[in-house]
């Protein structure tokens, strides 16, 4: 999975795979994405994400958990080497964290919480 956040426009897309692409809107600041070719539905982009929270219950918890340090991060001007230093892991795991392909334990969770204070984990579910 891939998730791209650009924090100036507040926008996000998540892809299954790196692929040429278009989008149709399913609401207002809601889209599907397809491949060019196809037609398959391989993602969704958001506008405004860090206000549309409830439109992220589109994603199954991981992913929305993944999304939502991604965003975290970003707007804290982190890198991912400095996110994981501070979270004293590599940065491999770490990516897996941020990717939606890692299961953290509670303790992960916590430690990312304190990191990135303003993550609301209730949202989560």
């Amino acid at each position: 999975m891939y998730i791209y956040y650009n924090d100036k426009t507040d926008y996000l897309e998540v892809l299954e795979k790196k692929v040429k692409n278009y989008s149709v809107p399913l609401k207002n600041g809601l889209f599907r994405i397809f491949t060019e070719k196809g037609n398959k539905p391989i993602g969704y982009a958001v506008e405004n994400v860090s206000k549309r929270q409830k439109d992220l219950d589109i994603f199954d918890p991981f992913v929305k958990l993944s999304i939502m340090i991604k965003i975290s991060r970003l707007k804290h001007h982190y890198t991912q080497q400095q996110i994981a230093t501070k979270l004293d892991m590599g940065l491999l795991p770490y990516q897996r964290l941020e990717s939606g392909k890692n299961n953290p334990t509670l303790k992960t969770l916590l430690k990312v919480k304190e990191v990135l204070p303003d993550l609301d984990l209730s949202k989560v579910a």
